[in-house]
């Protein structure tokens, strides 16, 4: 069987590559050693080759470079700062920055492309694309970064307390009550998390008792 042609995507990978490379004034043999420490041992020939274009590289490929040049995997693939706008998909140019916020879940894709099935009149976008879709499909990465937030934001309250009390008792009931007030907001969103079917994240020991 025949090995399909690499896309944009890929392309865009091998320029990237080659690009963060030079930028960190590697060899690709030292690049190769990176990668065998990464857990994907690759000959400097191969990584020759990738740079190229002479050989596929998959995901895998994209994390262990990504993990050996000290660049997100998603910088990679669309590399802000370097070019205003990337090819997503065929034929599909769209900024650099809407690519990426796209990839890493923060807004939907930036282009329509070629519409398939029944068309939205009022939004001209189609119905398997709807911004109601997407947030679905997002769910997770908005979820995530909330709970991240809301638990940063629990062990930020004795500073900020302090700063804001003169008395020591009023400290301390000003405390206990931002802390109910992120905790209740901390069990919704880990409740949200189980309603959708996902595993909400471990909590660190000082909040162990928060599911109970």
């Amino acid at each position: 069987m025949a090995i399909p042609e690499s896309g944009p995507a890929a392309a865009e990978v091998a320029r990237n590559i080659q690009r963060a490379r030079k930028a960190r004034h590697l060899k690709q043999s030292e690049v190769s050693d990176r990668l065998a420490a990464a857990g994907r041992p690759t000959l400097p020939t191969v990584v020759s080759k990738i740079e190229r274009g002479e050989r596929r590289i998959d995901v895998d490929d994209l994390v262990a470079f990504g993990r050996a040049l000290g660049v997100p995997p998603a910088l990679l693939l669309y590399p802000l700062g370097e070019d205003a706008e990337v090819e997503v998909l065929a034929g599909q140019q769209v900024s650099t920055w809407g690519a990426f916020r796209w990839f890493i879940g923060e807004a939907p894709f930036p282009e329509l492309g070629t519409p398939h099935g029944e068309v939205d009149e009022e939004t001209g976008l189609a119905e398997w694309y709807g911004r109601t879709s997407w947030e679905e499909g997002a769910a997770p990465v908005a979820l995530w970064r909330q709970h991240h937030e809301q638990v940063t934001e629990w062990f930020a309250v004795p500073s900020r307390v302090r700063r804001l009390s003169q008395d020591e008792d009023e400290e301390r009931l000003a405390r206990a009550r931002e802390w109910e007030k992120i905790e209740g907001a901390l069990k919704q969103t880990r409740a949200t998390m189980r309603m959708r079917g996902l595993k909400p994240p471990a909590l660190p020991e000082e909040l162990a008792d928060l599911d109970n």
